[in-house]
């Protein structure tokens, strides 16, 4: 019998209610469906991830997920869903499709990377949208000294800065103005908020390039400090002389696509749905 778990957003009442719907749909189909919440330990042996939410609940169980290699189908329970194949109005005939094999299954690449503080490291992490480096609250701008595979490549005095996956180029990077890169591809782009002076493009690097990121800034005030953000829900002070290594990390994650859409039709669809 075949594994699935369903990944609900239990912040939304209607993906909760849906958890059941689906768990009934994957029981009748001959599958072990089990409901997982935000706490459970996830099982190594799940060949599908039905996971109801927007980007963020997919971005969450990306990471839950990883290294167990299990693909993950995303139903939008949200707002865009960019990495969501499925709406929420037509559910059931995506899991359909799951069923009858009617799909593909797309490999992401992922980022990992730490924090090194006096020669320590005090923070891990991987992500499948972006590292993003930022000075929060702070009154003024970082100077940030970017190296690719040990080099100095960049000095920028900014907002901060970002280092993204090819998922995650269409989230805050392209927000920020850099490029739209192909979601199956294996480049990192590194893109500057807000720099003085003049504008500086974004950097695209192989995958198997490391980037690192020093951070410089004053004495922080009562504001606050600068802070590092792994895609949207994990933030970690920094404190001045941190060193951020980011490299293309050892496993992908593997979302299930049913539609044949290219990514450039779904691009502006989703860009269009955002204007409204």
């Amino acid at each position: 019998m075949k594994n699935a778990i369903i990944i609900p957003n239990t912040l939304k009442q209607k993906s909760v209610d849906f958890a059941k719907i689906a768990q009934d749909f994957l029981t009748q189909k001959g599958y072990k469906a089990t409901i997982c919440s935000n706490t459970d330990t996830l099982p190594d042996d799940a060949c599908v991830a039905v996971v109801l939410g927007g980007d963020g609940t997919i971005l969450r169980a990306s990471k839950r997920l990883y290294g167990k290699d299990t693909p993950i189908l995303g139903i939008n329970f949200g707002h865009l869903g960019y990495l969501s194949e499925v709406g929420c109005e037509n559910a059931i005939d995506g899991l359909e499709a799951l069923t009858n094999g009617e799909y593909i299954i797309e490999k992401r690449l992922m980022i990992e990377g730490e924090v090194i503080r006096n020669g320590e490291r005090v923070l891990e992490f991987v992500s499948l949208n972006e590292a993003s480096i930022y000075r929060s609250t702070l009154l003024h701008a970082l100077k940030i000294e970017v190296s690719i595979n040990g080099k100095p490549t960049e000095t920028l005095c900014a907002d901060g800065v970002i280092v993204a996956t090819p998922t995650g180029s269409t989230s805050y990077n392209l927000s920020a103005g850099g490029p739209v890169l192909t979601p199956t591809s294996n480049s990192i782009v590194i893109t500057p908020v807000s720099p003085i002076f003049y504008p500086r493009s974004s950097i695209v690097t192989d995958g198997s390039d490391e980037t690192e990121v020093l951070v410089s800034f004053e004495t922080i005030n009562e504001t606050g400090s600068p802070c590092i953000e792994i895609d949207g829900d994990t933030r970690f002070a920094l404190e001045n002389g941190d060193m951020i290594k980011i490299r293309r990390a050892p496993h992908c994650a593997k979302i299930i696509r049913i539609s044949d859409k290219s990514f450039y039709q779904t691009l502006r669809e989703k860009l269009s749905k955002g204007m409204q």
